[in-house]
């Protein structure tokens, strides 16, 4: 038996799940015995290969061969096992983490990861995330309405190319017909999701083969020092990492962090009313009275 042969041998084993003499012979072009005597040697030298007799019998392989005999350790066995763990609180199936768990050792249970809100609305996101994966996978375009940073709804179709975690939210990264451009759309502003019949077939790999290099700009990080009441502390350790924080008498917290520059800082500070004092810089200082005055007009 050749080496190729052999790898070929145990491969359809492996995929096939159950194969019979008969099959094996007419493809590897020898008799039925020789596929007897080569599952012999398979045997003898290690691999799990045995054969039923009867109706509905024929060659098999252990199950756990796959993964057990190959080069994968305990440890990356583990990590595919946690990654899957991850992967299926979105699908909301458990079959395939189920039958890989088998194969490790360690406690598998260590991790668990659901990417839904806590509100009833969880089941929603399953949803959105199957359809949109399965568009992906199948090549097809989709449509849905979309809300932008301007409140403004408007309709696209596009052509969906990946599915990205970032920053606390989920995007769709995809082409879309309307902008003519690439886009990236978070999933909590996408409605009325609908998958088409037409074939998504402007490509990731054509576009980034044709664009040119662009430097994204990125807004200036300012430090920022404030004082924090202990009730609304949790809440901003929640959306800005402090690299400094103090425990004052009266049990608030002067904290020191670094903030994007950007025009929704203002409006993300003032959030915390009277529980958050800027000490520096005087420019947030001033931006935040300023939308403050602004905002008691409306009241006024």
């Amino acid at each position: 038996m050749q080496i190729d042969q052999l790898f070929e041998f145990v491969y359809i084993l492996i995929d096939k799940k159950q194969v019979t003499a008969s099959e094996m012979s007419k493809r590897f072009g020898v008799s039925p015995r020789t596929i007897y005597r080569w599952l012999e040697a398979l045997s003898v030298s290690g691999v799990p290969v045995y054969s039923t007799k009867g109706r509905g019998g024929g060659i098999a392989i252990s199950e756990n061969y796959a993964l057990d005999k190959t080069v994968l350790s305990e440890e990356e066995r583990l990590e595919i096992v946690s990654s899957l763990k991850a992967f299926e609180s979105l699908s909301g199936t458990k079959s395939a983490e189920e039958k890989l768990s088998r194969l490790v050792k360690t406690d598998s249970d260590w991790l668990e990861v659901d990417f839904s809100p806590w509100s009833p609305e969880g089941q929603g996101v399953r949803q959105l995330f199957g359809t949109l994966r399965d568009s992906i996978l199948k090549k097809k375009q989709i449509t849905f309405d979309y809300f932008n940073t301007e409140g403004k709804a408007e309709h696209r179709t596009v052509h969906p190319w990946k599915l990205i975690y970032k920053g606390q939210a989920w995007y769709l990264r995809a082409w879309c017909t309307t902008k003519k451009a690439e886009r990236f759309f978070k999933l909590s502003r996408m409605l009325n999701v609908k998958q088409t019949a037409r074939t998504a077939n402007v490509s990731i790999k054509n576009v980034e083969s044709k664009k040119k290099p662009s430097v994204i700009k990125e807004p200036p990080l300012i430090k920022i020092k404030a004082k924090i009441s202990s009730s609304k502390a949790f809440y901003l350790l929640d959306s800005f990492a402090c690299s400094e924080t103090k425990t004052n008498k009266d049990k608030s917290l002067t904290v020191t962090f670094t903030a994007p520059d950007a025009p929704w800082l203002p409006g993300t500070l003032l959030s915390y009313g009277k529980d958050l004092k800027i000490i520096s810089p005087k420019t947030i200082q001033k931006q935040i009275l300023d939308l403050a005055k602004s905002v008691t007009k409306l009241y006024t």
